[in-house]
């Protein structure tokens, strides 16, 4: 694979990721509109729409991708898919909105029964988008993508501007507000690029099976790799508060930079790397996964050293507030974790070889020991140090990763440093091409 023949595709990758990337701005800006408190309570309930998009995600939208090279047969699965998806979304919206006092009661949070009424409304909304995109990404349409999501993003732009300029600052409801109008417009965009892509068929029972095999394997590992990635709040809300929490949150959303550029480049990845393993390609699994993985670490490892020169504490007491001051805490150490954020790519090949027990297994082991080291940190009363939860969750699962990818022979030790003779490779090629 070479790099070069698919830049079209990357750079709307990346373009794409640049709106995420501008949102977490607007993000800080939120933040530092609201109280700690506030902005946690946001926290809590933006955590929930993101666990079970994730796992709704994983059961069925997935499929969308999973199948969508098997052209007799994926109207079927996409059928599936659609019922699923909804089904799936609208019982844990359900269980949450019933359960919103049990909920409080046990997070010492009474505010937590709004949050349960919201989910059901916000998630009703972000049932279509999530639906759409997924197709676009099958056709790997990164244009329409972008076009897509910066209609999400741009509509909650301008809202909190309005909203801020109006009010001074920002409240609950304001920010569920702000993400409902978003994903409306988002959700229209979508359907609207997306419905020539969209198929349905009568699924057969052979189907069926393989379809429930595949999706509950694929939100099993998710559901222990979702309380560590998405609900460790709640773990920060049952030991410190409401306030911790949204500290330790605004941390998350300046890390979340990081993210969002793993997840556009994982979104590329997983249907390239669908492809070529169904035609049996190792060699072209090899050369994308290995320059992916090392191209990615070496600009981490750069913004992480940029970041730690000072760049890291100016963003925090640039973009937030006074009262955010001990988010540069957790920051620190979160920066750290992003250099090993790129193998977190490897749980992509353990679903394209459909080895869904051995993707368990990781994310069991991971989780837990993420699981543990929060527990340890909040019962030790030492908040400061909260984001070792995600740092030793992410440092396991991209060892035993990185170890299944090297099993598999689609990476080997000295892969992690092939960006520095690609990249000379490449300049030499310029200016051979310039003389």
């Amino acid at each position: 694979m070479r790099i070069q023949d698919h830049l079209g595709k990357i750079t709307w990758t990346m373009l794409d990721k640049v709106l995420f990337m501008a949102y977490g701005l607007i993000r800080l800006y939120q933040v530092s509109m609201m109280n700690p408190s506030e902005f946690g309570l946001f926290a809590l309930l933006d955590a929930i729409i993101i666990a079970i998009s994730t796992l709704t995600d994983s059961f069925a939208l997935n499929g969308i991708v999973k199948y969508g090279s098997r052209l007799q047969e994926r109207a079927k699965f996409n059928a599936l898919i659609a019922l699923s998806h909804v089904g799936l979304s609208g019982i844990l919206c359900l269980s949450i909105y019933l359960a919103g006092n049990e909920i409080a009661r046990l997070f010492g949070e009474q505010q937590l029964i709004h949050v349960a009424e919201y989910v059901p409304i916000l998630m009703l909304l972000t049932i279509p988008r999530l639906f759409f995109i997924k197709f676009l990404l099958r056709e790997t349409q990164m244009r329409s993508v972008f076009i897509a999501n910066g209609s999400w993003f741009f509509t909650m732009i301008g809202l909190t501007i309005y909203l801020g300029m109006q009010k001074g600052e920002l409240s609950l409801s304001d920010m569920v507000y702000i993400s409902g109008a978003g994903t409306t417009i988002g959700s229209l965009a979508g359907g609207l690029l997306a419905f020539r892509s969209i198929e349905f068929a009568k699924p057969t029972m052979s189907i069926f099976r393989e379809f429930i095999r595949f999706g509950a394997f694929q939100v099993a590992w998710n559901i222990p790799a979702t309380i560590m990635r998405h609900l460790d709040v709640y773990i920060v809300q049952y030991f410190f508060g409401t306030a911790i929490v949204g500290i330790f949150q605004s941390a998350k959303t300046l890390y979340r930079f990081f993210e969002a550029l793993i997840d556009g480049i994982s979104g590329l990845y997983y249907p390239a790397l669908v492809r070529m393993h169904a035609r049996g390609d190792r060699k072209a699994e090899h050369a994308m996964t290995s320059k992916i993985i090392s191209f990615t670490m070496f600009a981490m490892t750069g913004i992480v050293i940029i970041f730690q020169m000072g760049v890291g504490e100016w963003l925090v007491t640039m973009f937030l507030s006074q009262k955010y001051l001990l988010a540069y805490q957790h920051f620190s150490l979160l920066m750290l974790t992003a250099i090993i954020l790129p193998m977190m790519i490897t749980a992509i090949i353990f679903i394209t070889r459909d080895h869904m027990k051995a993707l368990l297994a990781n994310a069991v082991i991971s989780s837990l020991t993420g699981i543990i080291v929060s527990i340890s940190i909040g019962m030790s009363g030492h908040s400061e140090l909260i984001a070792l939860g995600t740092m030793s969750y992410t440092f396991t699962f991209s060892l035993i990763g990185i170890m299944y990818a090297i099993k598999q022979e689609i990476f080997y030790p000295m892969d992690f440093f092939r960006a520095i003779p690609d990249t000379l490779h490449f300049v030499k090629t310029l200016l051979q091409r310039k003389s």
